[in-house]
C-alpha cells in the first residue's frame, strides 16, 4: 500500500500538462497491447492462408499432371494397339484401294525397309497415268482412314497435256513390330525408357 500512496502522492504533484502527457502515454501502451496482439494474430492468418494456397495450387498442378499423363498412357495405348495389327503387303494393298476406286496403277516399287528401335518401317510407291483427281482423292482419304497404321508420304500431280487428267504418284508407308512384344525384364525397362512417345519415330 504504502507504493501506491507514493504514486498517488507523485501524481498529484504533476501539473496539468504533465498528466495529460501521461494520460496519452496510459492510452498508447494500452493501444499496443490491444492491438499489437491482433496484429500479430491476423499476420498468422493471413500466412497460413497464403501456405494454403500455395498447397492448393501444388495439389492442383498434381492434378493436371495425372490428367495430362492418363491422356497420353491413353493415346499411347490406342497407337500401340493399332500397331498391333501388321500391315498386308504394301503394293497388294495399294492396288486394293486403287481397284475401289476404278483407279488404274502403272508401277509399283518397294522401297528398302528400315528399323527403328522395335519398329520395321516398309515402304512403296505407285504411279497412276492419265486419272482424274476426284478419285485419287478418294483413294488417299480411304488409306489415312485405315485401320492398319498406313500413312502417306508422297504425293505428287502432273497435269497430263494440260487437260482434265493427272499423273499421279503415290507414296505409302506403314511400321511394324521388327520384335515380338514379351514380358520379359529387358523389353519391361525398354518399354519404360520409351515412355512419353507413342508409336515409332518420325521416318526421315
Amino acid at each position: 500500500m504504502a507504493g501506491l500512496d507514493s504514486i498517488r502522492q507523485q501524481l498529484s504533484e504533476l501539473n496539468e500538462r504533465e498528466r495529460k502527457l501521461l494520460t496519452i502515454l496510459g492510452a498508447v501502451f494500452v493501444a499496443i497491447l490491444v492491438v499489437l496482439p491482433l496484429y500479430l494474430i491476423s499476420s498468422s492468418i493471413s500466412d497460413i492462408e497464403t501456405e494454403n494456397q500455395a498447397l492448393a495450387d501444388v495439389l492442383a498442378e498434381i492434378q493436371d499432371a495425372r490428367t495430362e499423363l492418363a491422356q497420353r498412357d491413353a493415346e499411347r495405348e490406342a497407337a500401340m494397339a493399332r500397331y498391333g495389327t501388321p500391315t498386308p503387303p504394301l503394293g497388294s494393298f495399294v492396288e486394293n484401294e486403287a481397284n475401289q476406286q476404278e483407279l488404274r496403277l502403272r508401277e509399283v516399287t518397294d522401297q528398302p525397309e528400315q528399323v527403328f528401335g522395335e519398329f520395321r518401317r516398309r515402304a512403296v510407291r505407285a504411279s497412276m497415268p492419265n486419272v482424274e483427281l476426284r478419285p485419287v482423292i478418294k483413294m488417299v482419304t480411304s488409306i489415312e482412314n485405315s485401320r492398319y497404321p498406313v500413312a502417306i508420304n508422297r504425293l505428287q500431280i502432273e497435269n497430263y497435256r494440260r487437260g482434265d487428267n493427272y499423273n499421279v504418284e503415290l507414296g505409302v508407308l506403314t511400321f511394324d513390330r521388327a520384335v515380338p512384344e514379351t514380358d520379359d525384364e529387358e523389353n519391361a525397362e525398354r518399354h519404360t525408357k520409351q515412355r512419353g512417345r507413342a508409336g515409332p519415330p518420325s521416318p526421315p
